[in-house]
């Protein structure tokens, strides 16, 4: 957590920030960083110097570095370094990290951590793995928990692996993985509901509602009955694939068992909204909410809330959140989050910002990392770079364990505040972290470093990225061709055409041109006279400067 006073000092940050327009051009980085510093107690020499070097470090390539102030950058490291080491979720990475170096599982390292093997803890692995989409080692923790002595997987386990491979689109490897898991012992000795409902399920979770109905039949044929669990995973595929009048049935068919509860309802909340009968869903969950278990149906506000966004009602959807809330009986969270996604997702950012502050400082809400995350984003993509530090702040004082995503935009706020080494730094210890940079965050490391003329350190990063199958996009590409030509590292800008070339990637005509240029420059000219040789053979056509120098350099 951080101290009061640190806090205020950030907050008073800003607002010099805002109150100095002169650099207002790029206020937005000049603010931020000045923020960031204010609120690490960092020695920063004048308002003045420090806007400056920021304005002229973001803004252009011949710049005052920011790192040649008198502010210690250690200490932003450090302070970011100490809060992404405190995820919770460091023993996940290590089981991962076990799955993913072999084909076989490591029984032993595994079995060495101690774990303890629930219902709960396989669901979490399983949760986390699927937020990393390594869909394998999913399937090896699977295999791997089940022949543990003492645990044997429930309907929720089956149920998650299932919705794994349905969102990977492995439908082939489902039906194969039902194969071997239905005739094992974990079915006929402890997963007592069978064969039959177990395939209902994953044919439901797949998408193919038909199949699970077919399957159910012959359940029903044969006397035997679906668990409430199947009734309601069956009754959500049948909603989610547009089934209305048969979900009408299952629907009475689970009333009619004694199964319904607040599950059943939001299905039916679901199943309105989708009919896109939105008032009557709202008129339905009005009655539940006054003749149940109010605090139980959170949910499914949740969804009449995203079904109302989605359509562009936003006035009412702000209604009916503050009418909940009012209410005092249903949970808010579940709302707060989906009305914050989609104000994030329709651009209302100052909406989203204002609601937020308001609902924090009301309510005590703290929103989730994904929330965060998806405003922090939003923010960095309109350059709001001081809103972007404040939220970074307040993941770090609400105790918000930060995950890939936030570790990204950290790397992307550095690099656009102009302060890249501190992002340099950060992705160095990616690996205490557990933590991966994504394309973008490489993109932005490579840009910036080439900005800052560090063309080095920027082609030594890309050459570490292609070890990982990354290769940059077409205008990270461009500004990286573009320094080393300038600078006239053509052994450097040679590799990174063949690179180009191996991965299907075709730089562009002009940088061709730009290429044979600068080795006619660095008198390379049997190089330039192959590459432009290979040129031909490719039916590219080049600049008639680009024959003039190379004539230049061979009559010199």
């Amino acid at each position: 957590m951080l101290p009061t006073k640190s806090r205020k000092a950030l907050l008073a940050s800003q607002q010099l920030f805002n109150n100095t327009a002169i650099f207002s051009i790029s206020s937005s980085s000049s603010g931020a960083a000045a923020a960031l510093f204010s609120l690490l107690n960092l020695n920063i020499p004048t308002r003045q110097q420090f806007f400056y070097s920021c304005y002229c470090s973001y803004s252009t390539a011949h710049a005052i570095p920011v790192q040649h102030l008198s502010f210690n950058h250690k200490d932003v490291v450090q302070s970011f370094k100490e809060w992404f080491q405190r995820r919770n979720s460091g023993y996940l990475d290590l089981v991962f990290e076990i799955l993913s170096t072999q084909d076989e599982v490591d029984d032993l390292a595994l079995s060495q951590l101690g774990l303890h093997l629930t219902e709960s803890l396989v669901l979490e692995v399983l949760h986390h793995g699927n937020g990393k989409n390594d869909v394998l080692s999913c399937l090896k923790f699977f295999d791997w928990a089940g022949h543990q002595h003492g645990f044997y997987h429930t309907r929720a386990t089956f149920h998650a692996i299932f919705k794994i491979l349905s969102k990977a689109k492995l439908m082939p490897l489902m039906l194969d993985f039902l194969d071997k898991f239905m005739t094992s012992r974990f079915v006929h000795h402890k997963f007592g509901y069978g064969f039959y409902g177990t395939l209902v399920i994953g044919y439901s979770v797949a998408g193919k509602p038909q199949v699970a109905l077919q399957l159910f039949s012959k359940m029903r044929f044969q006397g035997l009955d679906l668990d409430g669990f199947a009734y309601h995973v069956l009754l959500n595929s049948l909603v989610e694939e547009s089934y209305f009048d048969v979900a009408d049935c299952i629907a009475r068919q689970i009333s009619l068992r004694g199964f319904e509860n607040h599950v059943t309802r939001c299905i039916v909340v679901k199943s309105l909204c989708k009919q896109e009968l939105l008032d009557e869903a709202a008129s339905y969950l009005r009655r539940v909410i006054l003749h149940g278990d109010g605090y139980r149906h959170g949910d499914a506000v949740g969804v009449i809330m995203d079904a109302l966004c989605q359509n562009g009602r936003f006035d009412k959807a702000g209604q009916l959140v503050e009418e909940i809330r009012e209410l005092g009986v249903v949970p808010v969270e579940p709302a707060y989050r989906v009305w914050l996604r989609n104000l994030v997702q329709a651009g209302k950012l100052d909406t989203a910002l204002k609601f937020l502050q308001q609902k924090k400082s009301l309510d005590c809400y703290v929103p989730g990392v994904c929330e965060y995350n998806a405003l922090l984003w939003r923010v960095l993509k309109n350059n709001r770079l001081a809103e972007a530090c404040d939220l970074l702040m307040e993941m770090m004082e609400s105790g918000i364990s930060a995950d890939k995503v936030t570790f990204n935009a950290a790397l992307c706020f550095f690099c656009k505040a102009g302060m890249v080494d501190v992002a340099l730094e950060l992705f160095n210890c990616k690996s205490e972290f557990g933590l991966s940079p994504s394309s973008m965050a490489c993109n932005y490391l490579i840009n910036s470093l080439c900005r800052e003329g560090n063309i080095d350190e920027a082609y030594n990063l890309l050459t570490n990225f292609t070890e990982h199958d990354y290769f940059p996009g077409r205008r990270t590409f461009s500004v990286l061709a573009d320094a080393l030509c300038r600078e006239g590292k053509v052994d450097m800008m040679k590799e990174l055409v063949s690179v180009a070339l191996e991965r299907n990637f075709m730089p562009s005509d002009y940088q061709f041109d730009k290429f044979i240029s600068a080795l006619c420059r660095a008198r390379r000219l049997e190089d330039a006279y192959l590459m432009q040789d290979e040129l031909n053979t490719m039916n590219i056509v080049a600049r008639k400067t680009t024959y003039s120098n190379l004539i230049y350099g061979f009559n010199n």
